[in-house]
């Protein structure tokens, strides 16, 4: 069942829509940017959300600060890192997860790189179209990164993604062939990517 929570924020109260129907294991879905109308409603998160639910995954998703009724003002990433570290000791707090994941699409996935960077509360952490042509992801992550991304998604700098990745500990990048940006066209795909990717991390 999904509710609708209201989550103290460093800025003020995120809004947030909260499906605990699942098991023990969280994952918390970060939206695209705020400028060009991202949120939590992203059909792209639909897609990935599609993914968790039949494997018994529960799912967090929250607008930024100033997107939708999330009090506060965008920041240009700085002060969304700190909503979503807000969103993960909330969840905690909350919740008692056993496993609590993060997952971030475009300006979303750079925001939960650099919320994971140093959290020792998240065990892995999905980066689906990072916009590495244009915002730079966190460095040095110690946790599990998986990454989806489009070959022909002009927003993603692959030679660049690829030198992320080397430089990580634990990293891989899954490469959808066609697809966009938008994944248009692509869901059934993003879809499959998904569930593979969080199967390798379940426990049997």
């Amino acid at each position: 069942m999904t509710r609708r929570h209201m989550i103290p924020g460093p800025a003020g109260n995120l809004e947030a829509m909260v499906n605990d129907s699942g098991g023990g294991s969280w994952v918390i879905l970060c939206h695209p940017h705020p400028i060009y109308g991202g949120s939590m409603f992203d059909a792209v998160l639909d897609t990935v959300e599609q993914a968790l639910t039949p494997m018994n995954l529960r799912t967090l998703r929250f607008n930024f600060r100033g997107v939708g009724s999330s009090e506060g003002e965008h920041d240009h990433g700085e002060g969304e890192v700190n909503d979503l570290l807000a969103v993960v000791e909330w969840l905690c707090e909350a919740k008692n997860p056993s496993i609590v994941s993060v997952a971030g699409y475009s300006f979303g996935s750079v925001v939960a790189s650099r919320g994971v960077a140093n959290n020792d509360s998240v065990s892995r952490v999905v980066l689906v179209a990072p916009p590495t042509s244009s915002m730079a992801l966190a460095t040095d992550l110690k946790l599990p990164v998986r990454i989806i991304v489009g070959d022909a998604d002009p927003f993603v700098d692959l030679p660049q993604l690829q030198q992320w990745q080397h430089d990580q500990n634990d990293a891989e990048i899954v490469t959808i062939s066609g697809a966009d940006h938008f994944f248009g066209g692509q869901h059934q795909a993003l879809q499959s990517a998904t569930s593979a990717i969080f199967s390798e991390a379940l426990p049997p």
